[in-house]
């Protein structure tokens, strides 16, 4: 932001000879300076210089932005930018201006003297109303004001005769004025997910339009005149309450693409055959149960969605749509697909999910240019032999069937780079999975296997390897070898410890060992160089109660650690410069150390459902926590409310007050007991309260005396606190002394306690 930059000091050396740069020419320097910062980031071709200043965070337009009257374009999107400022005006040459994703709620009326803008994108902002004064902007073609907060428009908007892209979509617009018919060059409008009920008949006569965008609003029918729409290539009109097509759609000729998806369509009429050039047809999430032989003379059709509704065959005559690339009938009641579909030999993509299916015709086979095939959610008791034919299948998703064998035709599959696998009946690991050498990701998850063959080792392109929820009691030695990979899903299975040659995998970034038979956290995973993820999550597994100092070698960016029984974290956590996001909740921890507070760079922090009474001294130094959980906890240092927000400045001022009370207090405390205890009694007390052996001795000796007694109590005390930090609390102390039957020096203590709560009161 411009207020944030250090001004230069342009005072000349204080001699008599040599008075001061005047005020006047120092701003004309400091301005300079300022303007030459962005001098480097114009992007400049021929008589265009464009400046992008996307995801810098600005609160405002910088003010040396204004000082590059040769701009012709400028773009700040994605910032908190919350205000245009007067001073835009000075952009004179100005030809595109996008703001879009700020928090921008008024248009400064300044934007509609820039006589040259061509383009406006004020998408994604809070804007409720649009100025009448629009219409000055006579050289306007494309106005996005997508996302935002409009209920109205104004009538004067009919006047920008040059618009060719009008984007109103996710707005809260119930009408529109019918001035709009007047915007004869009007090619793109987008009206979608807004609070439409009726289409105004008056802007069917923006002939000129080619796409209409209507989704995602309340309609369920449209006015006979969208019949003199004549030029309308693409009509969009999903997620609405149409129960049927509405007649007049026929007669748009030149409709490539029509979408219907999301409706009540009961049935498609038989006129849907006077659409020739429609390469486009959603017809997905409605309720047809069948189809008018009519669609299959559409020859033009490349893709036709048919996911979702109540089809129970598909007709023979489905081999007419040749050009066809895409087909989608998922989610149907199909028992059978016909062969004739092997005759849309253009075919590269195809979903049969979620319905019926055991087997496949043969002739699948020949769709030579097929590259996606989905057979998930049905009813195949192994790989069809089919497949093994499709020599260009680069997706195959076979998830949630009955799969108990892969054929070894799959071996075949020489272009397979994603396989899915899971929710099926595996119980051997198929070794032609294995010989399929282009695979990157393999997910087997949820079977029964219980281990992994050697050949697994051949798969040399493996980057991804879903093992998840399977019956491994210890990690495949074979996938050490596996050089490429680089996420590994272990969780779910039986795993009680990882060897030490997980180390080989260097290339591993992601690993979730989660919810397996730890006995304790594996120190073994924090000499994996390159790993980013770490989860070990154990609400279903063994938990472990606390985590190695070792864990400080790991630099992840991410570790979870989740539904353990973990009482602290070590103090060596510290060590993960790299850690951003801690997830630590559902465990016991007590409290946290002082060197969490060294973690700059943590963003997230999820420790609710723990039992933590304070946070540390320091805690407020963590400057980019964003994310901050800590309800379901006993806090009382802070207290909740003040926790609450997750906001560093208020959880800073209160522990900085509190630690410096209960410092204070806990030295009184120590200079109260002093004359309490003998020698004996001292000992047996530092001892319950894990002073080191060697420590006591040494006070003991350096603090021998009858005389240096109280001296060696507060030494001894002070050693604990300094030793112990965080756990070294006040209700500790009066814990262990209630413990050991020091019950005049523990009831002092909570007198004490009591007391000075009082006087906070």
């Amino acid at each position: 932001m411009a207020d944030k930059h250090r001004k230069a000091n342009l005072t000349a050396p204080s001699t008599p000879k040599r008075p001061s740069i005047g005020t006047d020419k120092k701003k004309k320097v400091e301005t300079k300076k300022k303007t030459n910062k962005f001098q480097s980031k114009l992007h400049v071709q021929g008589s265009k210089v464009c400046l992008e200043l996307n995801n810098c965070g600005y609160r405002e337009i910088p003010d040396p932005v204004f000082d590059l009257p040769e701009l012709t374009c400028l773009i700040l999107m994605s910032n908190d930018i919350d205000r245009i400022p007067e001073r835009i005006k000075e952009l004179v040459q100005l030809e595109a201006l996008v703001l879009t994703g700020n928090n921008i709620h008024i248009i400064n009326r300044q934007v509609f003297n820039l006589h040259r803008i061509q383009v406006l994108d004020l998408s994604n902002n809070e804007i409720k109303s649009l100025p009448s004064e629009v219409s000055s902007l006579t050289e306007l073609t494309q106005l996005l004001l997508n996302g935002n907060r409009l209920e109205f428009l104004p009538s004067t908007l009919g006047d920008m005769r040059k618009l060719r892209v009008l984007g109103l979509n996710d707005n809260m617009l119930a009408h529109f004025p019918d001035t709009m018919a007047s915007l004869e060059s009007l090619q793109i409008l987008g009206l979608e997910r807004n609070l439409l009920e009726f289409f105004n008949p008056a802007l069917c006569k923006i002939v000129s339009l080619l796409r209409l965008g209507l989704s995602g609003n309340k309609l369920s029918n449209l006015p006979h005149e969208i019949e003199e729409m004549v030029g309308l290539q693409q009509l969009l009109l999903d997620d609405n309450n149409f129960e049927f097509i509405p007649i007049e759609i026929f007669s748009l000729h030149e409709l490539i693409e029509l979408s219907f998806c999301g409706n009540k369509i009961t049935q498609v009429q038989r006129e849907i055959r006077n659409m020739t050039k429609l390469r486009v047809l959603g017809l997905n999430n409605n309720m047809l149960a069948d189809l008018p032989p009519e669609l299959m003379e559409l020859t033009n059709i490349e893709v036709l969605g048919l996911n979702s509704n109540r089809l129970t065959n598909v007709s023979e005559q489905i081999a007419n749509l040749y050009c066809m690339k895409e087909l989608n009938l998922g989610s149907n009641q199909l028992t059978e697909l016909p062969s004739s579909i092997s005759l849309c030999c253009n075919l590269e993509v195809l979903s049969v999910v979620d319905n019926k299916l055991t087997k496949l015709p043969i002739e699948l086979g020949s769709l030579h240019k097929l590259h996606t095939l989905m057979i998930s959610q049905n009813d195949f008791p192994s790989i069809p032999v089919c497949v093994g034919a499709l020599q260009l299948l680069q997706v195959l998703l076979a998830e949630d069937n009955q799969i108990e064998e892969v054929p070894e035709t799959f071996a075949g599959l020489n272009h397979l780079r994603h396989f899915n696998l899971s929710v099926n009946r595996i119980s051997s690991f198929p070794l032609a999975i294995c010989k399929v050498q282009s695979l990157e990701a393999l997910d087997v998850s949820c079977n029964n296997l219980l281990d992994v063959p050697n050949e697994i080792s051949n798969l040399t392109n493996l980057k991804v390897l879903n093992l998840k929820e399977n019956l491994l009691e210890e990690i495949p030695q074979q996938l050490y070898s596996l050089s490429q990979l680089r996420g590994l899903d272990l969780s779910d299975n039986s795993l009680s410890e990882v060897p030490e040659e997980v180390c080989q995998m260097t290339a591993l970034s992601e690993l979730d060992l989660s919810n397996n038979k730890f006995f304790e956290f594996p120190k073994t995973v924090c000499s994996l160089p390159n790993l980013t993820t770490l989860r070990f999550d154990q609400s279903n597994g063994s938990k472990v109660p606390n985590l190695p100092d070792e864990i400080g070698f790991l630099q992840v960016k991410t570790l979870v650690v989740s539904n353990n029984t973990l009482r602290t974290l070590p103090k060596s956590i510290s060590g993960m410069v790299k850690l951003t996001h801690l997830h630590a909740e559902h465990n016991l921890i007590q409290y946290l150390p002082e060197t969490i507070c060294n973690m700059s760079g943590l963003q997230l922090l999820h420790l609710n459902d723990n039992q933590l009474t304070s946070l540390p001294h320091n805690f407020d130094k963590l400057i980019f926590l964003r994310d901050l959980r800590l309800y379901d906890n006993q806090l009382k240092v802070p207290p909740m409310d003040v926790c609450v927000s997750g906001v560093m400045q208020p959880i800073g001022l209160f522990l900085r007050k509190a630690f410096r009370r209960e410092e204070l207090l806990m030295d009184r405390m120590f200079h109260a007991m002093k004359d309490d205890l003998n020698k004996s009694e001292l000992r047996a007390l530092l001892k319950k309260l894990r002073v080191p052996e060697d420590h006591i001795t040494d006070l003991e000796q350096r603090l021998p005396s009858r005389d240096q007694l109280p001296d060696r109590v507060v030494a001894g005390l002070r050693f604990w606190r300094d030793f112990f930090g965080p756990a070294a609390t006040i209700d500790e102390l009066i814990r262990i002394t209630h413990i050991i039957n020091f019950e005049s020096v523990s009831s002092k203590l909570r007198s004490m306690k009591v007391y000075a709560q009082r006087l906070r009161l």
